[in-house]
């Protein structure tokens, strides 16, 4: 199983870019970089041409939101899984790896956690296996990029807990700065 951290997206609602804010002393796609390493055989980052900043990258061929990196991914190797990891949740760590890698099926097409916020499957902190490449496929065929949709509407395992505040996005501004005001020192810097 392979890593993908996707940092392509734009950050227009941060004002920076998300992937390199510091939630653990070090910028998030490094603490993710990181995290995956050890439970990964290789770890990549997904992101547009102009955000390259490591050899360990794959470039989204056709931007257009996550399911971009997903894809670019299973084009990368579409015979391994793929763990995706979306930079903007800083609240993952290594129980919430393990849980995830713990709970996974590979007798289905993806393991995700359920959302209870979104009321939905997370889709970007989920293993996708091989045999979801295909069916992908066919979903953005139809134009449909929404890869909560490709969740909802596949064979797939559900990790269901009480609590799951590990799936927290970060998005604004504001969300970062009452996060540093909320947590512990000791978790966010």
């Amino acid at each position: 199983m392979n890593c993908l951290i996707l940092i392509g997206g734009k950050s227009s609602r941060m004002g920076t870019d998300k992937s390199s804010l510091d939630y653990h002393g070090k910028p998030q796609r490094e603490f993710l970089f990181d995290l995956a390493k050890k439970h990964c055989s290789e770890v990549f980052f997904s992101c547009r041409t102009e955000q390259v900043f490591s050899e360990n990258t794959i470039i989204d061929k056709n931007p257009s939101g996550p399911i971009s990196g997903i894809f670019s991914a299973f084009n990368h190797n579409p015979n391994t899984a793929w763990l995706i990891v979306a930079c903007d949740m800083p609240l993952i760590d290594e129980t919430s790896f393990k849980l995830l890698l713990q709970h996974r099926n590979q007798d289905k097409i993806a393991t995700a956690f359920f959302n209870s916020e979104n009321n939905a499957p997370e889709p970007l902190f989920t293993i996708y296996e091989p045999t979801s490449f295909e069916i992908l496929s066919k979903q953005l065929e139809t134009g449909n990029k929404s890869p909560k949709y490709f969740l909802q509407n596949n064979n797939i395992q559900l990790i269901q807990l009480e609590k799951t505040p590990f799936l927290k996005n970060i998005n604004t501004k504001e969300e970062f700065d009452a996060m540093q005001n909320e947590a512990p020192t000791s978790l966010i810097r």
